[in-house]
């Protein structure tokens, strides 16, 4: 559910038959698209999920670089998976209802600027899972969604179909359906079936989905997401107010090379104290046959899995904070979504993640993050920290002052260690005061400051390389405008 767009009003004319028959085996047909995170980098982010009518969603957005890479950032509204996960309401109640039985959701970013007389570039340590967004986002991105109820039985059940398109572009490209520029994906595509009699709570879908994702919004990074095509039953009742989910997938995104099932079970409801939920997770994938390695040989594919323990706390300073643990071993060192196949139990991966947003007052807002990760490989293991806030103070309904500060540490193991520091300040219209309130109109200046290991590992013509457009500088700036809205 991202994109951009107008209104349409509840009175808007509803669709024909054959329109309505179109439009639901468009949604139901599943799109073998990338979700937006890859195995350590993820593509594009956005904001906006499609749910069930009972379910809780909360927004978040995505900076990335291509919806599908399944690893940070993806896309995006943001799925909470917590009960309390608080909205920001829209306007009206009904804004975007297409029919009483079509609801239209959408995200959209775009933006213009420029680095040191050059078209605008972003900062992104090389080996480092994410960047820190706010005035570090080169790409037009947008997610359009519908959810269309196919049909209401007697004792209340729902059967609906979602259907999302997302777009992304480079800043610097005119937009196009050819190569690389103006990638289009379907990255939701699911039938589902909700307020099923006995399980009012839960929902059975069916194809491709934006699952049960966790995600920090001011560094698009998205450490829980185990989307894909697939098929699941969530949010079972199993007593004491606990809730069981379970997944059954067979490829993350468009990009895989290879099928490889991966089973994902997820326990929720437990509150260890007031406001607090803990939410446990277990991802597994089975050995398969072999499969076909970087250098074109056959090589043996090996079992894998991972394991997500999770504390999410409300009620504090008008926000909330989670803190998650990860450990994954083979293939499951992707911490959630599937790893490289090829990997066996000698590779492991290991995060600590805490992220905190807060409404402290009516003007002040904002979120912090730290991240700790060790990877451990028998021949490119290596450490990323990284440490970013985000403060926002409003001083009318609708004129904000946001900055952004980011600080990123890669140490390998045999190498010297890289390091990324960028701030970035803006004047914000808004249609709120809230942290979480779009649309945002922003005029931004981002400064960036880099080591010579960071310049060492850039890639050739990345903008923190020697052939980058800085040269032998190892700071940049750049300034623009941007604008956010999700809905």
């Amino acid at each position: 559910m991202i994109n951009e767009a107008g209104r349409i009003t509840p009175g808007a004319r509803r669709f024909t038959p054959k329109f309505r028959a179109l439009a639901m085996a468009i949604s139901a047909a599943t799109y073998s698209a990338t979700p937006h995170a890859a195995p350590g980098s993820t593509t594009e982010s956005g904001t906006a999920v499609a749910v069930p009518a009972n379910a809780s969603i909360i927004v978040a957005d995505g900076s990335g670089t291509e919806p599908g890479d399944m690893s940070q950032s993806t896309s995006v509204v943001q799925t909470d998976t917590s009960q309390t996960a608080t909205v920001t309401p829209p306007p009206t109640g009904a804004w975007n209802q297409l029919t009483p039985w079509t609801q239209f959701h959408g995200y959209m970013r775009t933006g213009v600027g420029s680095s040191d007389g050059h078209t605008q570039t972003c900062y992104h340590l090389a080996s480092a899972d994410s960047k820190y967004r706010l005035g570090n986002e080169c790409e037009i991105y947008s997610e359009l969604e519908i959810d269309q109820k196919l049909s209401q039985f007697s004792n209340g059940m729902e059967l609906s179909a979602v259907g999302m398109a997302s777009l992304v572009n480079s800043l610097d490209r005119v937009p196009s359906v050819h190569g690389d520029q103006g990638k289009i994906r379907l990255p939701q595509s699911y039938v589902q079936l909700t307020d099923i009699p006995g399980l009012e709570s839960a929902r059975i879908w069916f194809g491709r989905i934006y699952y049960r994702r966790n995600d920090v919004h001011i560094n698009d990074f998205f450490y829980w997401n185990p989307s894909g095509l697939g098929a699941g039953i969530e949010n079972v009742p199993i007593g004491a107010g606990l809730n069981l989910s379970y997944a059954f997938f067979r490829e993350d995104t468009i990009n895989a090379p290879n099928y490889a099932t991966r089973h994902d079970l997820q326990l929720s409801g437990v509150r260890p104290n007031p406001g607090g939920e803990l939410q446990f997770g277990l991802s597994y994938i089975p050995a398969r046959a072999p499969v076909e390695g970087s250098s074109g040989v056959m090589q043996d594919a090996h079992s894998g899995w991972s394991v997500t323990v999770q504390h999410v706390q409300t009620n504090l300073l008008g926000g909330k904070n989670k803190l998650a643990f990860q450990y994954g071993v083979g293939p499951g060192t992707g911490l959630s979504y599937t790893g490289t196949l090829t990997d066996d139990n000698r590779y492991k991966s290991f995060r600590v993640l805490d992220a905190f947003d807060w409404q402290a007052t009516r003007d002040f807002s904002g979120q912090v993050v730290g991240i700790y990760q060790r990877d451990i490989a028998p021949t490119r293991s290596q450490t990323w920290v990284s440490m970013g806030i985000r403060p926002v103070y409003a001083f009318t309904q609708h004129i904000k002052l946001q900055s952004d500060l980011g600080h990123d540490i890669v140490t390998p193991e045999c190498g010297p260690t890289r390091t990324l520091f960028k701030a970035s300040v803006a004047l914000t219209l808004a249609i709120d005061r809230s942290f979480w309130s779009r649309p945002e109109l922003r005029l931004f200046y981002t400064y960036a400051r880099w080591n010579k290991a960071a310049q060492d590992a850039a890639a050739p013509g990345d903008p923190l390389s020697t052939t980058g457009i800085f040269g032998t500088s190892r700071t940049g700036s750049t300034f623009g405008a941007q604008v956010e809205w999700w809905w």
